[in-house]
């Protein structure tokens, strides 16, 4: 039996997103002055954790609370963006909300709702030890940051048979081209290199415009990458054709997909893996994001670190200098400007938070400093430190984008491209077109 949970979380920033449109608030709810009031012992919060995990929130909260006094009044929300759009709009917002997407969050901040951070906390600390670029993501134009980073997901992973890989003698390759090269091999051992399947109901196509992102941030670098998710260069320019064409590269060689276009289009995302772990793989590599562990069959969950391999997706050399990782996590934001909400901001946003959590697995620290032994196994501590030493992190660029591009065009015209009913070209015009104005 599959553990479902975690896909929970990893895809609850696609329902936000198809919900941020709705935003619309006339009303400062807020009260958002510079001056902190203070508080009552007390903390209301609301997020998109839930079942499970919010056990494991609550739990990590507990050193805070001890310590401090404060009460955390932690509510799981099934539908985070109707619920936080309706109280704010209601004039009942919570004291803090977790977010997970820093899009929705500017999107409040541009309405005056939700509270710039610079003047509250002390950013400086807390950006010390984030992995670089983390911030950046719930910061607008003018330098006001309206969100704290608590938990961290890593996409920019290739996982791997670990036992077969090393009995074929099969070397982690260290550039693009080294990849492609030893993709090359594996045909010529007769094997088949990649695992890619899409299929995720009405959210199919996210796989792919991972693969896009992906590259795009290693070949174009992140100033452009920051550039075109927030439309400063059109959708079809051809820093992105290039980056499209570099997952061509991979997706439309033959044999090296195991099943082609018609199986990645058709194949569930979380069962795709399943040919990797026969005693004969029929594909041996696969890009996801961490979360992905939680898809894996139950044995090899549960001998992870001797059945599962996982390197860092690596830059080509002519690209990027450097080592992108693109990601996505949970922010924490304020609604309420009082000396409780502040100290609870301070905890969710520093490397002391989530030592219990991090135990348990399904949880990762933004912080380079954070203390890796509380992982719960070699695995999870190896795919921290790929994520630590990047030399920038970048959020998914389709959840930062409007919903109906980010989660729409984007997705649906991937998924024309890979099915060959669109050339790379005509798909990016059209997703260019449907920018909203």
């Amino acid at each position: 039996m599959r553990q479902n949970r975690i896909m929970v979380s990893a895809l609850a920033g696609v329902s936000a997103l198809l919900l941020s449109s709705c935003l619309a608030s006339d009303e400062d709810t807020s009260g958002a002055a510079t001056d902190t009031k203070e508080g009552d012992g007390s903390v209301t919060m609301i997020g998109a954790i839930s079942d499970a995990e919010a056990d494991a929130l609550n739990k990590a909260l507990e050193p805070f609370e001890k310590e401090s006094g404060i009460d955390v009044k932690y509510t799981p929300s099934t539908d985070f963006t109707t619920e936080i759009n309706t109280r704010v709009q209601g004039g009942n917002p919570p004291d803090v909300a977790l977010f997970p997407q820093p899009g929705l969050v500017l999107d409040f901040a541009e309405g005056g709702d939700a509270i710039p951070l610079n003047d509250l906390i002390e950013l400086d600390p807390i950006e010390e030890t984030l992995i670089p670029g983390f911030l950046d993501a719930a910061s607008d134009g003018d330098g006001n940051v309206y969100a704290v980073p608590m938990r961290m997901a890593v996409k920019s992973l290739v996982w791997y048979p670990k036992k077969a890989w090393e009995e074929a003698g099969y070397e982690i390759p260290e550039t693009w081209d080294d990849m492609l090269a030893l993709s090359e091999q594996m045909v010529s051992d007769g094997e088949t290199p990649w695992c890619i399947g899409a299929e995720s109901g009405s959210d199919t196509g996210w796989v792919f415009t991972d693969w896009v992102e992906e590259s795009m941030l290693r070949t174009a670098g992140p100033e452009t990458y920051d550039q075109w998710y927030k439309h400063e260069i059109p959708f079809d320019d051809p820093a992105v054709v290039e980056a499209g064409n570099l997952f061509g590269d991979i997706m439309f060689e033959d044999g090296w997909v195991l099943g082609g276009t018609d199986a990645a289009l058709t194949t569930a995302f979380g069962d795709v893996d399943d040919p990797m772990w026969e005693a004969e793989p029929g594909c041996w590599m696969m890009r996801n994001g961490n979360f992905i562990t939680g898809f894996f069959p139950d044995d090899i969950q549960a001998n992870l670190d001797e059945e599962a391999g996982v390197f860092v997706l690596p830059p080509p050399a002519w690209g990027y200098e450097g080592t992108p990782i693109l990601g996505g996590g949970d922010s924490a934001a304020a609604f309420v400007n009082d000396s409780d909400v502040v100290e609870l901001l301070e905890y969710l946003g520093s490397d002391q938070f989530g030592g219990s959590w991090a135990s348990t697995g399904g949880w990762l620290s933004p912080h380079t400093t954070f203390d890796a032994s509380q992982y719960p196994d070699e695995t999870t501590r190896e795919v921290f430190q790929i994520a630590a030493d990047a030399d920038v992190f970048r959020f998914d660029a389709s959840d930062l984008m409007p919903g109906s591009v980010g989660a729409g065009s984007f997705w649906d015209e991937m998924n024309k491209w890979v099915a060959g009913d669109e050339d790379l070209e005509t798909a990016l015009q059209n997703i260019e077109e449907s920018w909203p104005s």
